[in-house]
């Protein structure tokens, strides 16, 4: 029935629609499929295989965080997933090192539910953790809050420590899962599925501020160009991945689990290592230090000058007089033709933090910022359309502000329901 109702080519362009479902679930399909088939290799295999691989993910992360140093701009994001990839590549270097000279491969015993092994997963969590948060929210993360984000392991594992000083209980060896059943009820087998539970933490962090992420874009800049959102979305899944991998290989119990585990890092760094030194940075150096602190923006502080006209006569009640103002800037300064044009630069002649002027934007016009500047800069586009017969579309989506003749057809598509040729050519024929 199902089939019948679909015209022939809707499948490829299902396919094509969905194709990043299709490749997520494939993926994790080989990562599964790929984890078993491992796991019945040969001891010898394995720890030939599994150096190999180490070698590799030494040389690209090392190598690959050293080239991303040297571009990375001042860009924190960027930083962040430098020093990502230096301590993957240090502790599987370690792990090499080790396994060439004692004939064990790993940092850590990859043994059941192991204590160490999980602390050394939550950690590693948290330093994946960091980069989506800086790239998602650029500024916010200070040192205090990283801190808090690595609070919920500390408390566990400060919790452990005092039980284990002030208790004569002997610690279980908890090395499959008839002991752990047995010992459920066990502070010794509670504290591990709570730090087992710490990479699922993550991830609800990395999903709350992506879906947040394109409404906070769209109320701060003009421009959506290079802010890569699939890329982010990528690395989310990707630490899904790694994340399901490594439950896979604490609950194993089996050793060459881990050889897939290291394969899954081995791509996951090579592609995160291309998006991120291609990846451009539309914004200078410190912009986010300029009425951007996060922390004001939440207690909805403003500046004096704010608190004075807020006290006096209310924001709601100056709405019409900001509005005013700046409509007269936008006409006389046109500031909507820089590709740059940003929030905080309508600072420069409104006395608002940004908290205000997104509020100014979303309650007095109806719209965020970037729908607001978009506005302005379809009208400057059908403004040329009409005087500038001599000039492509090309030509016109670049004087009008656009970042490029794709976004201006996408947005003049959607204010007018043409492209901009066929709304020039309607102009021409209404003028005949």
């Amino acid at each position: 029935m199902f089939r019948k109702r679909l015209p022939k080519g809707n499948w490829l362009t299902l396919l094509l629609r969905y194709k990043r479902t299709f490749f997520y679930t494939l993926i994790l399909l080989v990562v599964c499929v790929g984890h078993y088939y491992l796991m019945q290799l040969s001891l010898e295999s394995f720890r030939y295989i599994r150096q190999s691989v180490l070698s590799m993910l030494c040389v690209l992360c090392l190598g690959g965080a050293f080239m991303l140093w040297l571009r990375r701009n001042g860009v924190r994001s960027r930083s962040l997933f430098v020093f990502l990839m230096f301590m993957v590549g240090l502790t599987n270097l370690l792990s090499l090192i080790n396994g060439l000279t004692t004939g064990y491969a790993g940092v850590v015993n990859y043994k059941f539910v192991s204590l160490p092994m999980l602390i050394y997963g939550s950690i590693y969590e948290y330093i994946f953790l960091l980069y989506p948060i800086e790239a998602f929210r650029p500024g916010w993360l200070s040192a205090k809050r990283a801190v808090i984000l690595f609070l919920p392991t500390i408390v566990v594992l400060g919790v452990y420590l005092l039980f284990a000083i002030t208790t004569t209980e002997p610690m279980p060896v908890i090395d499959n899962w008839s002991v752990l059943l047995q010992n459920f009820w066990s502070i010794h087998v509670w504290i591990r599925l709570f730090i087992l539970t710490y990479p699922i933490i993550g991830l609800v962090i990395m999903l709350r501020y992506r879906n947040n992420y394109k409404e906070w874009c769209e109320n701060n800049y003009a421009s959506m160009e290079n802010m890569d959102v699939k890329w982010l979305q990528d690395y989310i899944y990707g630490n899904l991945v790694i994340t399901i991998s490594c439950e896979i290989v604490v609950l194993s119990n089996d050793a060459r689990s881990v050889l897939m585990h290291n394969i899954i890092f081995l791509f996951f760094f090579l592609y995160g290592f291309y998006r991120v030194l291609f990846q451009k940075n539309p914004y200078p150096e410190g912009y986010f230090k300029e009425g951007m602190d996060a922390a004001k923006e939440e207690l909805g502080v403003a500046n004096e000058l704010d608190e004075y006209a807020v006290a006096k006569y209310g924001f709601s009640n100056n709405i019409p007089a900001h509005k005013y103002k700046l409509e007269q800037w936008m006409e006389a300064e046109k500031p909507y033709l820089r590709k740059d044009f940003k929030l905080t630069d309508v600072m420069d002649v409104l006395p608002l933090n940004r908290s205000y002027l997104s509020r100014l934007f979303n309650e007095g016009y109806g719209v965020n910022f970037y729908q607001f500047v978009t506005r302005y800069r379809i009208e400057e586009g059908k403004s040329l359309l009409q005087s500038r017969p001599d000039l492509n579309i090309t030509n016109i989506a670049d004087l009008s502000g656009f970042s490029s003749i794709s976004v201006f057809g996408k947005a003049f598509a959607q204010e007018t329901g043409c492209t901009p040729k066929q709304w020039r050519d309607k102009e021409v024929k209404l003028k005949q």
